[in-house]
């Protein structure tokens, strides 16, 4: 008779099986940690961007904010003006 081979107490199917398990599983394992640097890195440009972009915001609504007031000025002069005129008028 032919006693079948093992190790550790296991045949040569369940060790191979038990192997395929491990390497399986540390594929999946290896696979997940890239997966969850590959996010970290994208939220870390996401939060650069941000930031590049809030800073670029702050300086537009600045810029803006001050065209506003310039523009005002002028508009509140020139009715001022309208008024000047109609107040000297002549009826």
């Amino acid at each position: 008779m032919n006693t079948p081979t093992s190790v550790s107490g296991m045949s040569m199917s369940q060790l191979a099986s038990l192997v395929s398990f491990l390497i399986g599983f540390v594929t999946i394992w290896v696979h997940l940690e890239i997966s969850i640097a590959e996010i970290n890195v994208e939220i870390t440009n996401l939060k650069q961007d941000l930031l590049m972009h809030k800073t670029d915001n702050r300086k537009d609504i600045e810029t803006l904010r001050n065209d506003n007031n310039n523009n005002t000025k002028e508009i509140l002069q020139r009715v001022d003006e309208i008024q000047i005129y109609l107040r000297n008028k002549k009826p």
